[in-house]
């Protein structure tokens, strides 16, 4: 089954595989369905703010409340959002796969 993105489907399922909960603010994710809150669907976030979204090296779970605040901002602009002020989300608290993408990407650390 395809995607919008040209993502492969076994990529994406190593990916939920290893993202069990939100990579920024931790809490449990649901698939989506009229039973659960929206903010608490598991969706696709691609890491990198811009296309070209179809590398599953630059993609991770994370719940729709944090994918939804971050919209097509850099993640460490994001960082500085009430959003994430509120939430502890912050360099020092994310999954590793969003620490080691903004060292590689957005210079984190430099």
């Amino acid at each position: 089954m395809g995607n919008p993105y040209g993502l492969r489907e076994e990529d994406i399922d190593k990916v939920r595989a290893r993202d069990k909960v939100c990579v920024y603010c931790h809490k449990q994710m649901f698939k989506p369905s009229k039973e659960v809150w929206r903010g608490d669907w598991a969706t696709i976030e691609h890491l990198n703010h811009l296309p070209p979204w179809d590398n599953p090296n630059t993609i991770a779970i994370c719940c729709s409340s944090c994918n939804s605040s971050r919209g097509n901002k850099t993640i460490l602009n994001w960082f500085n959002s009430k959003f994430c002020h509120d939430k502890g989300i912050n360099p020092q608290a994310v999954a590793a796969p969003v620490l080691a993408y903004i060292r590689e990407y957005e210079g984190y650390g430099d």
